[in-house]
């Protein structure tokens, strides 16, 4: 099942300031996305359709649209500073 991976413009913002090693370790992720299910994601409890992924020290929180088939991915940083911010 194929979705769309749509970046938050306050995320593309965000993965500017990351140094390039994980910059390219996130856009690796962000590509397997296109297939949500293909990885080990956990559903946020808090938040209704909002899913986080881990990537060494960081997350990729995101929401899924089905009816749309796009993965809507709202915030990428550290696990200590990512689900404050939610």
């Amino acid at each position: 099942m194929k979705f769309e991976v749509v970046l938050k413009k306050s995320v593309t913002k965000d993965l500017k300031k990351l140094s390039k090693s994980d910059r390219i370790r996130i856009f690796k992720a962000l590509k397997k996305l296109e297939d949500p299910f293909s990885l080990d994601i956990r559903k946020l409890t808090s938040i209704e359709n909002t899913y986080a992924v881990r990537i060494g020290n960081f997350r990729i929180v995101f929401k899924i649209y089905f009816d749309r088939k796009i993965v809507f991915v709202t915030r990428i940083d550290k696990r200590e500073r990512v689900y404050d911010r939610l």
